[in-house]
């Protein structure tokens, strides 16, 4: 994102287009009630701000020590009026970053990525900034969003193009062909003329090509090599990129601005955006991250790995690899698409995490600032 943007990071994604929706579905918003008051419990703070938001469903936990210390559950997750619960799977939007980062840095710890070697060392096709063609493009310079290359947001409309199920174009396939200039569907106006390393300045795409790298570098499909070596050790059973690996019925449905639900969608830049997970699920993959890497004899990252994942990478812009600094010694990221919003925040010192998943996009209270995340972040604290 834009140097002046960044503050506002965590409100991203979800102002892109939504999809015809297809199913008609009203609950019970209209309803927003009065505001809590000042004595109101949590639960009621958060039932208050939902309704008045007219977000569908939100499900939210605090984690310390291993152990789920509050957790909440509001609204309906589907048509059929079911509160969610901690099983409930959603989709977790550019949260999905940090487990993409995780797998790279995974390759990194291996010797098996070079984060400030060029990557077209990695790569089965050319990329360069057409506008800075002998600059070379790395995976720091990916992670921390410093590319040049677009959000996008207004380059290409056509950008945000939902696929029905898992029928989105093969990454690598999507890629040569959007980004190299000989390309089939090469769109030139997302490569900014800014030269590689030096602005941060939020990019899917860029997260897409991490991705890629992965894949190139692992010799497995990007979303094979997360469920062999991030979900399944862990014990995400339930947690995938692709709809297909969902098979839990307790999912919630992915509703739009206009009280629709949309049916199960991909994206062709998938590695940035399309985790489905649970609070319990995604609560694990945290946990890892709280204790030197390692959870229940796994190690997802070497203890040096993980420091390096969250160290601030670019002064004053608050960004580590593809994590973002969140409050003071906090780091996070925040998610939001057709049928998204979600938060995500991690604080090592004091073991803490929040997670707050929703099914509606554009919901600003359970991103940092908003009226739920506020609420759920000062009950955190209490655990110090």
């Amino acid at each position: 994102m834009e140097k002046g943007r960044r503050k506002n990071y965590v409100r991203h994604m979800w102002k892109f287009g939504f999809v015809a929706c297809t199913v008609l579905l009203c609950w019970n918003c209209s309803d927003s009630g009065s505001s809590p008051s000042p004595n109101a419990s949590l639960e009621e703070r958060v039932e208050s701000v939902r309704k008045q938001d007219g977000i569908p469903s939100v499900a939210a936990a605090i984690i310390k020590n291993d152990q789920v210390v509050w957790e909440g559950y509001f609204g309906q997750k589907d048509p059929t009026g079911t509160l969610p619960d901690g099983n409930t799977i959603y989709v977790l939007a550019s949260i999905s970053k940090v487990i993409t980062a995780t797998a790279a840095m995974q390759l990194w710890e291996q010797g098996l990525l070079d984060l400030d070697a060029d990557i077209n060392q990695y790569l089965d096709f050319p990329l360069r900034n057409p506008h800075f063609p002998d600059v070379p493009i790395t995976a720091r310079i990916l992670m921390t969003h410093r590319s040049g290359l677009a959000w996008p947001n207004g380059e290409d409309p056509d950008f945000y193009t939902n696929y029905p199920d898992d029928t989105a174009p093969p990454l690598g396939n999507w890629l040569r062909e959007y980004l190299v200039p000989d390309g089939t569907n090469y769109h030139a106006a997302v490569w900014k003329q800014v030269e590689p390393g030096s602005l941060v300045s939020y990019s899917n795409i860029g997260a897409s090509v991490v991705g890629y790298l992965c894949e190139r570098i692992s010799g497995m499909d990007f979303a094979d090599y997360c469920e062999q070596n991030i979900f399944e050790p862990l014990g995400m059973t339930d947690t995938h990129f692709t709809n297909a690996g969902v098979t839990s019925t307790n999912v919630a449905a992915l509703y739009t601005a206009s009280n629709r639900v949309t049916p199960p969608y991909s994206v062709a830049f998938y590695p940035a955006t399309t985790v489905h997970s649970s609070i319990y699920e995604l609560g694990r993959f945290a946990q890892a991250y709280m204790h030197d890497g390692t959870l229940d004899g796994f190690q997802l990252l070497k203890p040096e790995t993980l420091q390096e994942t969250l160290r601030l990478q670019v002064d004053g812009e608050g960004v580590c690899m593809f994590w973002w600094q969140v409050h003071q010694t906090w780091r996070g990221h925040t998610g939001g698409y057709t049928g998204v919003s979600s938060a995500l925040s991690i604080q090592v010192e004091d073991d803490l995490t929040i997670i707050i998943l929703s099914n509606i996009g554009g919901a600003d209270a359970v991103y940092p600032g908003g009226a739920i995340y506020n609420a759920i972040y000062q009950e955190a604290l209490t655990y110090r």
